[in-house]
C-alpha cells in the first residue's frame, strides 16, 4: 500500500487551514473545502486560545501575535454579573490568550495561502466513501 501524498481538508474557518498546513510539513498536499461561498472575513468576536493551540499554531509558522492580554485567571459570571466560579491558569505552561477571531482566520488564512495551500470555496460535503485505497470526498455539485 502508498503512503498519502494528497488530503481533501473539509471546513475552511481556522481548523482547516491550519490542519492543511500542519499535513504540508508532513509532506502531505492538502486542498482545503470550504462550503461557503466567500470567506468569513469580519466575522465573529472574541476567542481564547489555550497553550496548546498556540503552540500548534506556532508550529505551522502562523504568528499569534495578535494576542491581546494573556488570561492568567478566567472569572465566569452569569447574565446578571453574580460570580459563578473562577479558573486559574494552567500550571507550568504560558497563560492562554484572548484574540478576535476576524484577526486569527485572516493570519491563518494568509498563512496557508503564503504555503501554497488551495482553499476552494463553494464546496459543500455530502457525504465520503471508504474504500481500501482511501476516503473520497463527495461534494454536493460534484468530485473535489
Amino acid at each position: 500500500m502508498s503512503a498519502i501524498k494528497t488530503a481533501a481538508v473539509i471546513g475552511g474557518g481556522i481548523a482547516g487551514p491550519v490542519t492543511a498546513l500542519a499535513l504540508r510539513r508532513a509532506g502531505i498536499e492538502a486542498t482545503v473545502y470550504e462550503a461557503y461561498e466567500n470567506t468569513a472575513d469580519g466575522l465573529g468576536g472574541m476567542l481564547m486560545v489555550a497553550p496548546n493551540g498556540l503552540s500548534a499554531l506556532e508550529v505551522v509558522g502562523v504568528d499569534h501575535g495578535l494576542a491581546g492580554q494573556p488570561i492568567h485567571r478566567m472569572v465566569m459570571t452569569d447574565g446578571r454579573g453574580r460570580r459563578m466560579g473562577e479558573f486559574a491558569g494552567l500550571t507550568g505552561l504560558p497563560p492562554s490568550q484572548v484574540m478576535w477571531r476576524t484577526d486569527l482566520y485572516g493570519a491563518v488564512r494568509e498563512r496557508a495561502a503564503a504555503a501554497g495551500v488551495q482553499t476552494v470555496y463553494g464546496k459543500r460535503l455530502a457525504g465520503a466513501e471508504e474504500t481500501p485505497a482511501g476516503v473520497t470526498a463527495e461534494f454536493t455539485d460534484g468530485p473535489g
